[in-house]
């Protein structure tokens, strides 16, 4: 399941780390010609999910079949009805049931393969996914955790399918990935043959697919709803509903811009003024200069005065949350070393945050997203607090923010619950430990049958472990130092990175305070302009 706040959830059927799948030989990769991409210094200590991916920067040598000249659709007032050629857009797919742009979404999210090397015909494992630029189809290694390779598709001459294999021709060489089976071998041909060059000779064995050519992905589908009937809020498509909660609705989203997917959540504002008041705006300014590999990127923010709603646009985490955390007990469980994996990527970005005097104030499994290269990232930002922006009191934020079960005892709305400090950054390492213990133990570390009941257990009950699983003594007295009700006594988050849990420190990257101009707070809020489907003419 995957979650864009409000406890909203998004399906994924991918929840494993991709590392479990790399086990890579000793043999030198010789295909030196594929360009590698080093990895900020800065980052080396994060865990080995954390490679991270380079968005492109050059320039198309031709034209691809995915959205090649849509820009100009954008200042349309109305989206034209579905047509018989939509119909067409099937045969361009060679998935039952999967649409060209199913198969492209599905493409981001990842799976293992093969990579055959010159020298001595040997095979590496690879973890490989469509970059977000829909533009790179990125691999990684763990045997070189420095590094992501990537294959530039604009440079792709003959793209074919051969049994389990996907071959690419490329200026200078010539790379072969298999994959597990023919099905996923049909998916990946199918994503990328819209993805390459409209010259790209594409194959599916000895047959070339021609109806690739006749590809507009305005009148395909997704999910079997056509593209034509999809609203769109300014520059984006709204191609479905990817999730939902008690307070807003997620929608994957596509960029008619840059082409790429983002997630759109769609909510409703009680109060107007407030929204756009300065201090939000400066708040919503501040989010959109967050930029860290553990940090979900926000895109967007667009409000409609005449409905009251406010869209959300931020980065599209394909393969959704690392663990849902619906229920407070009897969830699934993850290892001590899957965890340990996963929480340093999460406090790098923590780190990170109150670095820019950021507190998250709503950690817990929902809010950890993977990307397509198994990056963690910690997203829904609704419940922070920005030390740096003026008349925050005066927002009306709730006295308890966040998630009852993972909530600090000093936010507790209890008569035992002990004075908070002037600012809340030691709540933030309660809820990562409260985060940790679930996913560890699968329950959260104080249950109570009522919301009021489980405020008064948080803030008095003592901290038990239980016999199963069995966790190593450094997890335990790491869980007991965030775990410490009294917040002046609680670890800090530099010891919790430092702790010998970890076996090397979490290194935390020097970065300069963000700065925000009068420009920046000026865009921060963009007007949303709606373009709806005409209805349907009845005949």
């Amino acid at each position: 399941m995957a979650s864009y706040g409000d406890g909203t959830k998004v399906v994924d059927d991918l929840g494993v780390m991709a590392d479990e799948y790399l086990e890579e030989d000793d043999v030198e990769d010789s295909d030196a010609e594929e360009e590698e991409i080093p990895r900020d210094d800065s980052f080396s200590k994060l865990s080995a999910d954390s490679w991270l991916s380079v968005e492109s920067e050059y320039d198309a040598e031709g034209d691809t079949l995915f959205f090649p000249t849509v820009n100009e659709l954008v200042e349309e007032e109305k989206v034209p009805m579905a047509s018989a050629t939509e119909n067409a857009m099937a045969k361009a797919s060679s998935v039952p049931g999967k649409s060209v742009l199913d198969c492209v979404v599905e493409l981001l999210r990842g799976t293992r393969a093969q990579k055959k090397k010159r020298l001595f015909r040997m095979i590496s494992e690879k973890w490989i996914w469509l970059g977000e630029d829909l533009a790179s189809l990125m691999s990684k290694s763990k045997r070189r955790p420095d590094q992501n390779s990537r294959i530039n598709l604009t440079k792709c001459r003959t793209l074919r399918s051969e049994g389990n294999s996907i071959a690419f021709q490329l200026d200078r060489q010539r790379v072969v990935l298999n994959l597990s089976n023919p099905r996923e071998v049909k998916l990946w041909l199918t994503g990328l043959s819209c993805l390459v060059p409209r010259d790209t000779r594409v194959f599916m064995g000895n047959t070339i697919l021609e109806e690739r050519l006749q590809y507009d992905p305005l009148k395909d589908s997704w999910q079997g709803k056509p593209m034509s009937t999809r609203k769109r809020v300014n520059e984006y498509i709204l191609l479905g509903g990817i999730g939902r909660g008690s307070f807003a609705k997620v929608k994957l989203a596509i960029s008619t811009l840059d082409k790429r997917f983002y997630a759109a959540k769609i909510m409703n504002k009680s109060r107007k003024s407030s929204f756009l008041s300065e201090s939000n705006k400066t708040e919503v300014a501040i989010l959109r200069k967050l930029r860290h590999p553990n940090i979900v990127k926000h895109r967007d923010v667009l409000f409609d005065e005449e409905t009251d709603r406010v869209v959300l646009l931020v980065e599209y985490m394909a393969r959704g949350v690392v663990l849902d955390s619906s229920k407070l007990q009897d969830e699934k469980k993850l290892s001590e070393e899957a965890v340990k994996e996963i929480m340093k990527d999460v406090v790098a970005g923590l780190m990170y945050l109150h670095a820019q005097r950021v507190v998250h104030r709503d950690i817990k499994p929902d809010n950890l997203l993977r990307s397509g290269d198994g990056t963690v990232k910690l997203g829904d930002f609704g419940e922070a607090r920005m030390y740096d922006v003026n008349d925050l009191d005066s927002k009306g934020k709730p006295t308890a923010p966040g998630t009852p079960a993972f909530l600090a005892p000093e936010f507790c709305m209890s008569d035992k619950s002990p004075k908070p400090p002037p600012e809340n950054y030691s709540a933030d390492v309660w809820s990562l430990g409260a985060t940790i213990y679930y996913m560890v133990y699968g329950r959260a570390p104080f249950i109570a049958s009522s919301v009021f009941k489980l405020y008064d257990v948080i803030c008095t009950e003592k901290l038990q472990f239980p016999s199963s699983p069995r966790v190593s003594l450094k997890l335990k007295d790491l869980l007991k130092m965030m775990l410490t009700k009294e917040p002046t006594k609680r670890a800090t988050l530099d010891q919790v990175a430092s702790h010998t849990w970890f076996e090397e420190p979490v290194r935390k990257k020097l970065n300069d305070r963000i700065k925000i101009t009068e420009q920046d707070i000026r865009d921060a809020i963009k007007p949303a302009k709606w373009v709806y489907p005409e209805p349907e003419q009845k005949a």
